[in-house]
């Protein structure tokens, strides 16, 4: 969804920085290289297949939305003299994605699935690698190679290993979107997940209807104890971050069949206090002052908050720690490799990831000086030279080795905007190092499976049971049940960022 901030003018389409040799930024990568990409010749066709909302389009209302799609037609003419056709389509699950290619063998150039996916699609032979130069840098993708945050390519490669197959295209994290002035203590109770589990919230708290995330909020209860453990151990200098990250990734990307046995307990608790699952609806719950919180991705909590009409909804990242995720580009076997990495190369440059940051409302992983730029046109930003308070940001982890003066990422803001947009959209170094990546499940990923089905059919029967209640009361009061009208399941849209099963 489009976003609220003031969009810094883009370039003439014909002075837009997409050359396809700027200087490249050593990775210190190690290549594996993939047989040679052969250069198109002719018209070209690119199919690409990408979740819902999730590129800039033309938008007659907003002349500042940009149609991308278009802009690449436009853009490969110009700079190789062939026409290009897209073929677009959209997915609204990496399950769905998966299934369409796998198993009914649709064929992509281009696909932009969650980090947990990637892994499994490389595990099962099915991507092809891109084109790596001696030093280890993407051959036909300079733009991501100048101006990709460093941080995040050491953070993903370091954590995924997927670098040679799957370029970044958005992140952000999990937390907490919650209403900050619903009560005296929810403001210091959001930054624990335990928060589901408390009956001061009994029904008033909603979250994903997600296998992954579900599991996830289950893990952080079983394990508790020993996430906090290692958070006073950190706190104490005994041990490092590097340290206490790997651990906690343990913890939360634990798939024993014990410990799965053991998290359907706690989710069956959980399950008890909550208003409920949901995909879409819990952003527009939340505007509406129906609950009290919604477990979000970031990229939702920024459209939320945005739409708030009394501006007291914001989004917290507990201290236990959080699920970061990102969305990459892949090519599937039989790919037109080049023309999909000139793609790929057109939406890493600065101008095309504000487009889409501004349409989409999540973060990209491009950095560099025009991107600070639009970051920093933010209220927070503005009205911190009138403010009470504020709040120092350090953003340097970001931007590092991609502005031309790394103390502009030294951002001050009104303290009364933490939790709003911009911290949403980009957390500090410090919720990062509490927060994990979701690793593929593997052979276990059955039974994280019926774990959640059976978490789900088990709500149903509850459900069921107080349905067949109310009957028998109806026909002891003698009133005719002439109708008991079927509710059909609203066809699954996806969040703005993804249905993270």
């Amino acid at each position: 969804m489009k976003r609220k901030y003031v969009f810094l003018p883009l370039l003439l389409l014909g002075s837009v920085s997409l050359s396809s040799s700027p200087s490249p930024r050593v990775t210190h990568f190690a290549p594996h290289y993939a047989a040679p990409s052969t250069e198109p010749s002719g018209p070209q066709t690119l199919r690409i297949y990408n979740w819902e909302e999730y590129i800039s389009e033309e938008d007659i209302d907003d002349p500042d939305c940009i149609d991308v799609l278009a802009a690449f037609q436009e853009y490969y003419l110009e700079n190789y003299g062939e026409e290009v056709t897209i073929e677009y389509n959209t997915f609204s699950t990496n399950e769905d994605m998966y299934n369409i290619v796998k198993l009914n063998g649709a064929k992509y150039d281009l696909i932009a699935p969650s980090d947990y996916m990637i892994q499994r699609m490389i595990r099962e032979d099915m991507l092809e690698k891109y084109d790596l130069d001696a030093e280890g840098n993407y051959k036909y993708v300079p733009n991501y190679n100048e101006y990709a945050s460093p941080y995040l390519i050491d953070l993903f490669k370091e954590d995924l290993g997927i670098y040679e197959y799957a370029p970044g295209y958005m992140w952000g994290t999990m937390g907490f979107l919650y209403n900050s002035e619903f009560n005296d203590t929810i403001n210091d109770d959001v930054q624990s997940w335990m928060m589901l589990w408390d009956k001061n919230y009994s029904k008033k708290i909603s979250i994903k209807d997600s296998m992954r995330e579900g599991y996830l909020m289950g893990l952080f209860k079983y394990y508790e104890t020993e996430l906090n453990d290692l958070a006073a151990q950190r706190e104490a200098g005994i041990i490092s971050d590097d340290y206490y990250n790997d651990e906690i990734s343990d913890l939360l990307n634990d798939v024993d069949p014990d410990t799965i046995k053991e998290v359907i307990h706690v989710m069956n608790e959980l399950k008890n206090n909550i208003y409920g699952l949901e995909v879409d609806q819990g952003k527009i719950d939340m505007i509406t002052g129906k609950i009290a919180a919604n477990t979000a991705w970031s990229g939702d909590a920024v459209y939320a908050i945005e739409e708030d009409p009394n501006d007291v909804l914001r989004y917290a990242i507990p201290k236990e720690g959080s699920n970061i995720w990102f969305d990459g580009w892949i090519m599937p076997k039989g790919a037109n490799r080049v023309v999909a990495q000139r793609f790929v190369n057109f939406v890493s440059s600065p101008e095309m990831a504000i487009a889409n940051m501004y349409y989409i409302g999540y973060t990209s992983f491009i950095a560099g000086d025009e991107v600070l730029e639009y970051v920093l046109d933010n209220d927070a930003v503005y009205e911190a030279a009138e403010a009470e308070e504020t709040v120092e940001l350090d953003f340097t982890y970001f931007f590092s080795d991609t502005i031309e003066n790394p103390s502009d990422a030294l951002i001050t803001i009104d303290a009364s905007y933490v939790g709003h947009t911009l911290t949403a959209t980009y957390p500090t170094e410090e919720e990062i190092v509490r927060s994990v990546v979701m690793r593929d499940f593997g052979d276990s990923n059955k039974l994280v499976i019926d774990m959640w089905a059976n978490f789900k059919a088990t709500d149903i029967q509850n459900w069921m049971i107080i349905f067949s209640v109310i009957i028998v009361l109806a026909v002891g009061s003698a009133v005719t049940l002439n109708q008991v009208q079927k509710h059909k399941a609203a066809r699954r849209k996806r969040n703005l960022y993804k249905d993270k099963q």
